[in-house]
């Protein structure tokens, strides 16, 4: 049997005190009215409530006093504060000091049952998260999230990230692609005193334009076509912890500006809804576009700019910081180990120059990906060749030039490179889709266009 909303009603009119339990005939609720401040604060620290429906004038203290106290205990229950302010401002405070939400008197019996259910479903959830926080750090591998470099560079940026990681402000992270950046942005978050709920993160270039919006500040049922539910969007559910902008060079102009009003005061809408709400969220941004440049093209605001570079930092490619490339590709070989349970596992003296030699145009991704390919593809723990490294310098192989030496289609110097790999492998496709970097499904499908060319 569903236990029951637990619900503390502090007011001190007590018409309302009387007659709101009895208008809200719900079964599953269970009232407790007091009448002043000091009592709420008692009846909190002795006893477990899902909600309060707190008055924002009480007799002997403020209302949004006894909210910053409510929220400060543990497993606090959610707040829905009544006001009689007209102005909606009091309720607009109140939610930016933590309350779930406001009602305006007088209070209709079904609008504050409404919202007492929505709040409860989100002070479930908030109970579920704590108790299941110890499995999302090790799941997400919080605990395990260590710089691995001795450059003079990355000891500069790891020192600086150090300093900021406690503070709330707003970070940008530049470099290329595959420098790690995300692997920053998760360091700083594992260090803040937000560490406790997962970093929220997403990538901006994967997210269809026309679902922008949706996504990031979620919507209410019936507010387009296709919403027939309602859904909370990232900054929502990042309430209280970081949201990880990857790739925001990629932001669409139009959200743009709704992103820098949200960064401005904390306050959003949902697509549908008629009011704001507030989320407390860390904003960390990540791009491998110069965002100077972008601004002078037009093609990122100059003011959201300006309000991410709050604190900057960036990565350097790993071609410039070889003096890291031992580190990593131990620590990825280590990985490797655990995971395919060859514990004896390592490189050959061949081995170490060929991936000391190569310039990794595509950073700590590409080395990543370079070395568990090797591992695969060697029948034997000592590792004596690597796989793919000829990949880079494709577009000036003699090889894929036509006779005439007239430039060919993207197209065809992917299917070249294709056949010329499955032809080196001895047509293993499997073999053949490791090296690729791509799944054998992709391979697969990609080979039946090409038979359907012929």
């Amino acid at each position: 049997m569903k236990q029951k909303i637990k619900i503390l009603l502090a007011d001190d009119d007590p018409v309302l005190r009387r007659l709101l339990p009895s208008q809200i005939r719900a079964e599953d609720f269970d009232f407790l009215t007091v009448e002043d401040a000091r009592t709420v604060l008692d009846e909190i620290k002795q006893k477990d409530f899902d909600i309060v429906l707190l008055d924002v004038n009480l007799p002997d203290a403020s209302g949004i006093e006894i909210l910053s106290a409510i929220r400060q205990q543990q497993e606090a229950p959610e707040v829905i504060m009544l006001t009689a302010d007209k102005s909606l401002q009091t309720g607009i405070e109140a939610m930016r000091r933590g309350a779930y939400d406001y009602i305006t008197k007088p209070a209709n019996p079904e609008q504050v049952e409404a919202i007492i259910r929505k709040a409860s479903e989100k002070h479930d959830l908030v109970k579920q998260n704590e108790r299941l926080r110890v499995a999302v750090r090790q799941q997400n591998n919080i605990d395990a999230i260590e710089p691995v470099h001795q450059s003079l560079a990355m000891l500069r940026v790891f020192k600086q990230a150090e300093t900021v990681a406690k503070l709330d402000s707003t970070l940008l992270i530049t470099g290329e692609s595959g420098t790690g950046k995300d692997i920053l942005a998760r360091w700083i978050h594992s260090q803040s005193l937000r560490a406790d709920l997962p970093l929220v993160a997403v990538n901006c270039g994967a997210l269809p334009e026309n679902l922008f919006e949706s996504e990031f500040f979620g919507h209410e049922k019936g507010s387009f076509t296709g919403a027939t539910g309602q859904k909370i969007g990232l900054i929502e559910a990042a309430d209280g912890s970081t949201l990880f902008l990857d790739e925001i060079g990629e932001m669409p102009l139009t959200m743009q500006v709704k992103l820098l009003h949200f960064l401005e005061n904390g306050m959003f809408r949902r697509v549908g809804a008629t009011r704001d709400r507030f989320s407390n969220v860390r904003i960390i941004a990540a791009t491998n576009k110069n965002l100077a440049d972008e601004v002078k093209t037009g093609n990122f605001r100059m003011d959201l700019f300006y309000r991410l570079n709050v604190i900057s930092f960036h990565l350097p490619p790993l071609r410039e910081r070889k003096e890291d490339l031992p580190l990593l590709i131990e620590f990825f070989l280590e990985k490797l180990r655990i995971r395919f349970k060859r514990p004896n596992l390592h490189f050959s003296e061949k081995a170490q120059k060929q991936l000391a030699n190569h310039s990794w145009q595509g950073n700590i991704r590409e080395l990543r990906n370079t070395i568990e390919r090797s591992v695969v593809l060697s029948p034997h723990d000592l590792v004596d060749e690597i796989f793919g490294l000829e990949v880079q310098n494709l577009p000036e192989t003699k090889n894929y030039q036509t006779s005439n030496e007239n430039p060919i289609t993207l197209a065809e110097l992917e299917k070249r490179h294709i056949l010329k790999v499955l032809s080196d492998v001895g047509g293993h496709r499997e073999k053949a889709a490791v090296i690729l970097g791509i799944t054998a499904r992709t391979l697969y499908r990609k080979l039946n266009e090409y038979e359907g060319e012929n």
